[in-house]
């Protein structure tokens, strides 16, 4: 299949017609349509339906439009490494994190990088976990922070541990449960919850540690993928409960106040570490940037209280 093909279909679904996506390209219409019958030969099936509406897109034509949709993001930041090598930005450091320990530990570490490597630009971003990791090995990010769930790093990245954290349950100050300071078993099963979203892997952790504290029907009227902060705003309401890890929220606690509840179970671990690629620890910058998130992440766990259990 020719990629410009595939871009071409994800822009027909994007603008909803061959004539406005024709414009668009800068194609003729006739030579756009040849180029979609083409590909339909290649997929083995329809790509899109036609109607007075406009173009709708078959599932095989979703599939194919995803690939094109990437293909498109590639070169974008491809123009976008030509332009910073113009404008003299060539050292890019480009950084991904979970979303909680993002908001939690990225203010700290962003203003000790730029101070003492001025001629760094940041491009930072948050993911779910297991995607972060999934985009470092493509060559996404330059560093990533997220939990592991592998027995080992994929071939080529390195993975040091930044922090070793655990999950606790979490409650905004005017909770109900929040004075007594525990859910004893059975009492949350009617309480509503808030999820991060991070998702499989790491949901087994969660749904085991809530069976063994005896809360077996919690169900997440709310699940936010990327919002740390709106998950947070949330809590702070007083209605919902929340499993998170200990380490960022305790960060956060001078503007998010949350109080941890206690469980009858044993908290499941979920550390935190710095991914990177391999060929990177031969950069002296690079290795000077990535001592900085290091260190930042110890001096921060230094300065919080310990946590009941802890």
């Amino acid at each position: 299949m020719d990629p410009r093909h595939l871009v071409q279909l994800a822009t027909i679904l994007e603008k909803g017609s061959i004539t406005r996506a024709s414009r668009h390209l800068h194609l003729t219409q006739p030579t756009l349509t040849h180029n979609m019958q083409m590909l339909e030969m290649q997929a083995g099936g329809m790509l899109f339906e036609r109607s007075r509406l406009g173009v709708r897109s078959t599932p095989l034509g979703e599939l194919l439009a995803r690939e094109g949709r990437d293909i498109m993001r590639r070169l974008v930041d491809a123009h976008a490494a030509s332009a910073r090598h113009k404008l003299g930005l060539r050292n890019q450091v480009r950084i991904g994190a979970g979303a909680l320990v993002g908001a939690a530990l990225m203010p700290g570490v962003t203003e000790q990088v730029l101070e003492h490597h001025p001629e760094i630009a940041l491009m930072l971003r948050t993911d779910r976990p297991n995607l972060l990791v999934d985009q470092l090995v493509e060559g996404q990010h330059d560093l990533v922070i997220a939990p592991s769930w592998l027995d080992r790093p994929p071939q080529g990245i390195d993975r040091a541990l930044l922090v070793a954290d655990s999950l606790g349950v979490f409650c905004g100050p005017t909770h109900r449960l929040a004075q007594a300071g525990q859910v004893r078993p059975g009492a949350a099963d009617s309480e509503y919850w808030v999820a991060l979203g991070t998702a499989s892997p790491f949901d087994k952790d969660v749904f085991q540690m809530l069976d063994e504290a005896g809360i077996s029907s919690a169900r997440a009227e709310i699940t936010i993928q990327g919002d740390a902060l709106g998950m947070l705003r949330i809590l702070m309401k007083g209605r919902h409960l929340a499993v998170l890890p200990r380490y960022p929220v305790r960060l956060l606690e001078a503007h998010f106040p949350l109080v941890e509840l206690a469980i009858q179970a044993e908290a499941r671990p979920r550390s935190i570490h710095l991914w990177c690629p391999v060929p990177l620890l031969q950069d002296p910058t690079f290795i000077s940037i990535r001592q900085m998130i290091l260190d930042q992440a110890a001096t921060a766990s230094g300065r919080m209280p310990a946590a009941e259990g802890d």
